[in-house]
């Protein structure tokens, strides 16, 4: 038998089983270790947790009983008479005051020095080791702060011993409240390293140790004299030197990786840490982890011998099938193939056969249908292209590249095709959205739209999105640039002047009333300018037409040199112009601009004369001298009369609607 697995169903079936058994093993494993790898990593941060947070209770209660002792001290020595002068420079405690200091520290092996200093200066009165009297202490933090009241300095490494210690102070005061002396004692760190030993829930690998604010290592497992001064980092050791408490996997000062969790003690100045390897603490999900992995492949196996032998049942008749669609495949319509069973795999030998006895009738109605559809397509004028829903082309006709200018090569899906004909990325989007939306409907509209052809024109498309069966869908195109040419034509001439290109009446009283209605709702003004050419009908007469067209033509090129591209130029007919200044503010903003049209169509020079001499301007605004376009065109005319009257060449402004009228005798 062949066992290659491009040439044998069985060995596929087999090596598919097989691959797929692995596949499922492998996940199965990574599941459970990753899922006992996170169950054991919470209980180590629990275990290692709790471990800290009672280091951290023994401490503070450690703490607490040094603090107590040292408060009963104090109480003796506020009863002793001559206290009172510790004050004096010249003060000498008594021996019954070093006598309670030494009974003190012999009582307590906590403590390695009990000291009595002088309520102001700092000087140390009375120290339980004979050599400390007589010292000063006015800069230490625990006499500063014992000063206030009962206070902890954390650890620090101690200037007179070069060792860290621990050092606890509170003032001595009489009953009326007189601070009398301060009362301190060092305290040896060696019950702290007790605390910090206990290996209660650290397992084998696990330790605790304290770390000051300067990264010193106060206490470990293994801290030994060498190692009191030394400093330790890590990730979890600058997080709590940064004032935090947490937990998380890391590296350890040994670049180890542990499992640890950190906390930040703010009334000793101290972080506390509790590590243990990861190694350790995720073993028994590795060991899980491989056990199921063992018996999933025991089991894969079994089933394996299984599988080899259902698929060689299988194998035969679908092998004499396969034989069969082979030939048909090659072109042989007339193969049919043996039915060697009774059950659902012979059900498909007949089925096989009776496809191919089918096939063979369609095959050619196909090809000469294919023909003549093929015909079609290719001599359509008309766009037609083949897509699926992702957006991938699957053909185009000849039309569809000459439309675009682009062949199926060049724009493989209807995102390259955007690329290619649209410029603008905003352009893109709005295609391609909108192909996608008429995708999703049964009958969606046509769409006209505007794109640049490969020659760099810019051409008209109106396009038609049909769906086919399956996932395809027909895309129907037709060139529209010549009649979106024609209609650009004849709006353009319905709304602009023949001669000079501006606007024409209708146009100007469109945007006359946009301006009016715009100006209402923001409480701004309209200007309008009335203009005529002064001596216009002379200069035609004398000249000729083809001259005095020149003038209004040059008059249109003058005016809207003189405005914002905002404002509108308009030609009401014959010599008379009209310019529209929207969004003003007041009317005086308007005088500036008539100003400046009048200086420029008074230019005597230009055509050696014969061209621009003079124009009458007459300026009205809303809402000053109109509510509306009739009454704001009359009241301009007439001011463009009145500049007329008075000689020509001139700007008048019409009457305020609330200005009174001349009684004739003025």
């Amino acid at each position: 038998m062949n066992w290659s697995v491009r040439k044998s169903l069985v060995a596929r079936l087999v090596s598919t089983y097989l691959i797929l058994s692995l596949l499922v093993i492998v996940c199965v494993g990574a599941v459970s270790w990753l899922a006992g790898r996170n169950l054991l990593r919470d209980a180590a941060f629990a275990r290692l947790d709790t471990s800290a947070r009672q280091k951290e209770a023994d401490l503070a209660l450690w703490v607490r009983e040094r603090q107590q002792d040292l408060e009963f001290l104090s109480a003796l020595l506020a009863q002793q008479p001559g206290l009172k002068a510790a004050g004096r420079s010249d003060y000498h405690p008594g021996p019954e005051i070093l006598s309670l200091l030494n009974s003190f520290q012999a009582t307590q092996p906590d403590v390695q020095e009990a000291l009595l200093l002088a309520p102001t200066g700092g000087r140390v009165l009375v120290s339980s080791k004979g050599g400390g009297a007589g010292g000063y202490r006015a800069t230490y933090n625990y006499y500063i702060q014992g000063r206030q009241g009962p206070t902890v300095q954390s650890v620090y490494t101690s200037p007179d011993s070069s060792r860290p210690v621990l050092s606890v102070s509170l003032p001595v005061k009489n009953e009326e409240g007189e601070l009398l002396a301060v009362l301190a004692t060092h305290l040896s760190l060696e019950p702290i390293a007790q605390i910090i030993r206990s290996r209660v829930g650290l397992g084998d690998t696990g330790e605790t140790f304290l770390v000051d604010s300067s990264s010193l290592l106060v206490a470990s497992d293994h801290l030994d004299a060498a190692g009191a001064q030394r400093k330790t980092h890590s990730e979890a050791v600058v997080r709590a030197l940064s004032g935090k408490s947490g937990q998380g996997l890391y590296l350890n000062a040994a670049g180890e990786q542990v499992v640890g969790v950190y906390r930040w003690m703010p009334a000793y100045q101290m972080a506390l840490l509790a590590e243990m390897t990861q190694a350790e603490a995720f073993a028994p999900a590795s060991r899980l982890a491989l056990t199921l992995v063992l018996v999933a492949l025991v089991a894969a196996v079994i089933l394996g011998v299984g599988v080899y032998v259902l698929s060689r049942r299988l194998a035969r008749p679908l092998l004499a099938v396969t034989r069969a669609a082979m030939s048909v495949a090659g072109g042989d319509l007339t193969v049919r193939a043996p039915v060697e069973t009774q059950d659902e795999l012979g059900n498909l030998a007949r089925a096989f056969n009776a496809m191919t006895g089918e096939l063979s009738d369609l095959y050619g109605r196909l090809e000469l249908e294919g023909r003549e559809r093929g015909a079609i397509l290719q001599g359509s004028f008309d766009g037609i292209a083949v897509v699926n829903r992702s957006g991938a082309v699957d053909y185009c006709n000849p039309g569809m590249e000459r439309l675009l200018g682009c062949t199926l090569e060049d724009t493989p899906s209807l995102a390259v095709l955007a690329d290619r004909i649209f410029p603008h990325p905003e352009e893109r989007r709005a295609f391609v959205t909108s192909l996608q939306a008429d995708m999703e409907k049964d009958n969606p509209p046509e769409r006209v739209f505007a794109f640049q052809h490969k020659s760099g024109a810019r051409r008209w498309c109106r396009l038609k999105v049909s769906p086919m069966h399956g996932e395809r869908l027909v895309l129907n195109a037709q060139d529209m640039t010549e009649i979106k040419a024609s209609e650009e034509r004849v709006r353009h001439m319905a709304l602009h002047d023949n001669l000079t290109g501006l606007p024409n009446r209708q146009l100007f009283l469109d945007r006359l009333d946009q301006a009016l209605r715009r100006a209402k709702r923001a409480g701004v003004s309209v200007a309008l300018l009335y203009i005529d050419l002064d001596h216009f009908k002379s200069l035609n007469d004398t000249y000729g037409h083809a001259h005095g067209d020149r003038v209004l033509v040059e008059t249109g090129l003058r005016l809207r040199a003189c405005v914002r591209e905002s404002d509108t130029v308009a030609r009401l007919g014959g010599d008379e112009f009209v310019v529209v200044l929207p969004d003003l503010l007041q009317v005086d903003d308007a005088l500036p601009v008539a100003a400046k049209i009048q200086q420029s169509l008074f230019d005597p020079e230009a055509g050696g004369g014969r061209m621009f001499l003079g124009a009458s301007v007459g300026l009205a605004c809303y809402p000053e001298h109109g509510q509306d376009q009739d009454s704001l065109l009359a009241r301009a005319d007439a001011a463009m009369y009145e500049a007329k009257r008075a000689g020509g060449n001139a700007v008048r402004v019409a009457p305020s609607l609330h200005t009174p009228k001349p009684d004739g005798n003025g």
